[in-house]
């Protein structure tokens, strides 16, 4: 669906609100009519920043037990610090991160660690006739005192441990490129390589597995007219996971595909293909070959005030034929965007459910509200069949230029599909907060969040408080 953005006025924020806004948009629902990507070509120059966060925290229920074990307190102290250079047609961005905990918890006691260190590297270029993008993350948490929902993945793999990760330390290794050229020519290339690896420590739970995913394709376009482009593609996907029965998969995907502009306002799709997974199972050493037909339409049309699009396809994985089908419109107002669609999927074991997605956020002088509601049905890491729906709502409201209130709930349900146990596991947050900014460099936060947990029945549920003090240095320019 085409991305489509609230017009907003430009304000110049001090440090503290810059970090105020920063922080806030991590949830999805405030990011919705937003720029997608990275901005190019402000030429601003080199700027570094250094974050100070300290945190106090007293939750009833950290580790979401039934009954509960007792109450814990920690103490948390964050440095962020936040390298950006920019150029007509460049931007790189360094970031790295980390904090020291102090935390008194039930049967435990009293234990200070250093925990969360991030590290991530992010380049895009843009010629006239070429693009790369360059992407390299590196990042551990504590789960019992890190599981935000809002690092759910609502475009990739559905990973069980969105869910149910409570307790232990995850890694997660991330690896992106992206080259083009040929842009402006009747021979383009593009090449896209993507690595995602999780691990685990600290951790009994069987469902907490280390799993790697490899992505390569590459890409040639023929422009054969200015309204009409083909390509040729190949895809190659890798797939390894220490579950039990020590899973590897290949996946290779060879298709055609082309892209017509009926007129100036619309556009269709289309692609066929074909696609094989060898899928190995190393703890009984079997391997078994699976190949079929993948294909796609999309139509898109733009209108006065937003698009509407129809697309259909089908995928091929480990477990057989997906066939997805969806319907979508979008709307722009002078102060709001809603962006829907919604229709069916039909899989391997012959289940057909509905999915969808609905984006919208509402600007007021005083206020907002934002909202990210998602359905889907995809392969997950534990290679079944997996329902997710997810939603993310948010209400600002902006008592003045310098403080304002935020209430935010997030909810992700999951359930398994076929003829196994459907495992349905659900966890949600409702947090309301508020900020201010109590100087130019210095910001206030304190709040409450009331969290569930339910597995297969079996629910928890936790209170905590909270007062965060931040600052934002300026140390360039």
């Amino acid at each position: 669906m085409q991305q489509t953005t609230v017009a907003s006025t430009v304000v110049q924020q001090t440090p503290s609100q810059q970090l105020i806004a920063q922080r806030a948009q991590r949830n999805p629902a405030r990011r919705v009519g937003l720029p997608t990507g990275q901005q190019l070509g402000t030429g601003t120059g080199l700027s570094v920043t250094l974050d100070y966060l300290s945190s106090l925290r007293h939750d009833d229920n950290l580790r979401l037990t039934d009954p509960s074990l007792g109450s814990t307190t920690w103490w948390e102290n964050t440095l962020a610090l936040n390298v950006l250079k920019q150029t007509a047609d460049s931007r790189l961005s360094f970031d790295l991160s980390g904090l020291y905990r102090i935390a008194n918890e039930p049967i435990i006691g009293t234990d200070s660690s250093f925990s969360d260190p991030l590290a991530r590297l992010d380049y895009q270029r843009t010629r006239s006739n070429s693009q790369l993008g360059l992407l390299l993350e590196y990042s551990e948490r504590d789960l019992a005192f890190n599981r935000s929902l809002t690092d759910t993945n609502l475009d990739g793999v559905i990973d069980i441990a969105d869910v149910i990760g409570t307790i232990g330390d995850q890694v997660d290794t991330r690896g992106d490129l992206d080259w083009q050229t040929g842009l402006n020519d009747p021979l383009g290339f593009q090449f896209t390589y993507s690595h995602r690896e999780r691990s685990y420590t600290n951790t009994i739970d069987p469902n907490l597995f280390e799993n790697r995913i490899d992505d390569y394709s590459a890409t040639a376009f023929f422009r054969f007219s200015p309204v009409f482009q083909s390509d040729l593609r190949i895809a190659y996907s890798e797939f390894a996971a220490e579950d039990s029965v020590r899973t590897d998969e290949q996946t290779t995907v060879v298709s055609i595909g082309g892209t017509y502009d009926v007129s100036p306002i619309t556009t269709i799709n289309a692609s066929i293909g074909y696609s094989q997974v060898d899928d190995t199972q190393r703890a009984t050493n079997t391997t078994t070959v699976t190949e079929d037909f993948v294909w796609s339409f999309a139509w898109t049309k733009t209108l006065p005030d937003g698009s509407a699009d129809f697309q259909i396809d089908q995928l091929f994985g480990v477990n057989g034929s997906r066939i997805n089908a969806t319907a979508g419109r979008s709307y722009q107002r002078p102060n709001s965007v809603l962006s829907f669609n919604a229709g069916f999927t039909r899989g391997p074991f012959d289940e057909v459910t509905p999915i969808g997605q609905i984006d919208y956020r509402y600007q007021l002088a005083s206020s907002q509200l934002g909202a990210t509601l998602q359905r889907r049905v995809a392969t997950s890491t534990q290679s079944l069949e997996t329902r997710q729906t997810v939603a993310f709502l948010t209400y600002d409201y902006f008592i003045n230029q310098v403080s304002g209130l935020s209430f935010t709930v997030n909810y992700i349900d999951q359930e398994d599909e076929g003829p196994g146990p459907t495992n349905p596991r659900d966890r949600s947050t409702f947090t309301a907060s508020y900020t201010r900014a109590i100087t130019r460099d210095w910001a206030l936060n304190v709040g409450y969040q009331y969290e569930r947990d339910d597995q297969n029945g079996f629910a928890a549920t936790s209170d905590s408080v909270f007062v965060t003090l931040g600052r934002r240095f300026t140390l360039k320019p």
